[in-house]
């Protein structure tokens, strides 16, 4: 977007960062139901814009396609296959799998399954779960394709990369007149409905973290500055020249911390019966640390991250992702096993099961919630609500010490 401001307004690109984040955090501000508005309403342009100059290029010049698959850019092998820059480049693609959280985002808004249109609601879960990497892999593709274009047009290769060229050559095809004014309109949509994801997302996962670690809510809006904030700095310091290399870094983390997950999901609980059948995010109902997800994201990305710089060779450079994911998928399992799946549930959770109630009322803050969100606590002597357990600082987690709470008796049903 900032490229896009300095090149359509003429403006420093320090500017135009300070511009982009000023556009993004009023959006943010209003939660999911004006984000979904902005997605919503802009989806008809976007689309467009989006298809219009790979239409138009492929029709006027079907040539390009070939030029595209034989275009070698900066590699010494030119566009014959190199298997450790593939490996560099399928670490830095992978650097998107922690998309994956926005996603679930998203997916909580989902309503409830009915048997009517039970294939819709799976078609949208799926659509809008996995299948955004069936999207995500388009763009990435179109993205190359159309950098090649604008470098074989004259647009030199440190700068084929950014949106703004790519797309000013491939509207030029269409609108040739109106291009840039064109490029500009779909680059500011574009990161408006990327941003505007990235800054929501953001903002809970630091209030998630900060909530239980400090047991202070000062809201979501705080972190919004956070977050942005620390996009800004990040640009200012020029991180867009290095963007590859961040990535390639950050990927081994965000897929060690995806692989453990998914050995989670697919052997430790199906499996191994070590984890329990269902997801738990109460404070009341977990341990502050467990061993099996978080010692295997550690470890492999330690030892990833340590392949990234060098430490294995080439070789293991360039696939230092695949090292992660294979790491973290196989120390999962291996963990749970060593622990015996001790450190997932600290308590029974299931207190809940004889009450009739759909919704109770927090003891805490006297809100009423599903009883899915709720804890009973024997500190206060009834049920609590989630983020007024994660808050609470007074109880020092006394619900864990007496383990199933049998003997002690709390007003939860």
């Amino acid at each position: 977007m900032s490229q896009a401001f300095t090149l359509f307004f003429g403006i420093p690109i320090a500017i135009s960062y300070i511009i982009s984040s000023l556009i993004i955090i009023p959006l943010v501000v209003f939660g999911m139901t004006a984000l979904s508005a902005v997605q919503k309403w802009t989806n008809p342009i976007w689309i467009s814009l989006f298809i219009i100059p790979i239409a138009a290029i492929l029709i006027k010049d079907p040539q390009t396609v070939a030029t595209w698959i034989h275009f070698g850019g900066k590699s010494p092998s030119g566009a014959g296959f190199d298997p450790l820059l593939w490996g560099s480049a399928a670490g830095i693609a992978l650097s998107l799998i922690a998309q994956i959280g926005e996603q679930a985002d998203y997916l909580r808004f989902m309503p409830k399954i009915k048997p009517a249109k039970k294939w819709k609601w799976w078609f949208a879960v799926l659509a809008a779960g996995p299948g955004w990497v069936v999207l995500g892999a388009t763009k990435q593709l179109m993205g190359s394709f159309l950098s090649s274009i604008a470098a074989t047009h004259g647009t030199p290769l440190a700068k084929a990369n950014e949106p703004i060229h790519m797309y000013i050559t491939g509207f030029g095809y269409a609108f040739p007149a109106a291009a840039l004014i064109l490029a500009a309109i779909f680059i500011f949509m574009s990161q408006i409905k990327i941003n505007v994801t990235n800054a929501y997302s953001g903002s809970l996962s630091w209030s998630n973290f900060f909530s239980r670690l400090t047991h202070r809510h000062p809201g979501r809006v705080i972190y919004i500055f956070l977050n942005v904030g620390i996009a800004l700095a990040l640009m200012e310091g020029n991180m867009f020249s290095v963007l590859g290399t961040i990535l390639g870094f950050y990927s081994n983390v965000a897929v060690a911390w995806i692989g453990a997950i998914v050995a989670d999901l697919v052997i430790n609980k199906p499996l191994l019966k070590l984890s329990p059948s269902y997801i738990e995010f109460k404070r009341a109902h977990l341990y502050n640390f467990n061993p099996v997800g978080f010692g295997a994201m550690v470890i492999a990305s330690i030892v990833s991250v340590a392949a990234f710089f060098g430490a294995f060779g080439p070789w293991g450079e360039s696939f230092s992702a695949f090292i992660a994911l294979f790491l973290a998928f196989t120390l999962s399992p291996i963990i749970a096993i060593m622990t015996k799946g001790k450190y997932y549930i600290a308590r029974d959770p299931h207190y809940h099961a004889g009450t009739h109630h759909d919704v109770l009322t927090c003891v805490s803050c006297g809100f009423e919630y599903e009883k899915e969100d709720m804890a009973c606590c024997p500190a206060y002597d009834g049920p609590i609500c989630s983020l007024c357990c994660s808050l609470d600082k007074e109880c020092h987690d006394m619900c864990k010490d007496v383990g199933t709470l049998k003997n002690i008796p709390v007003k939860c049903a």
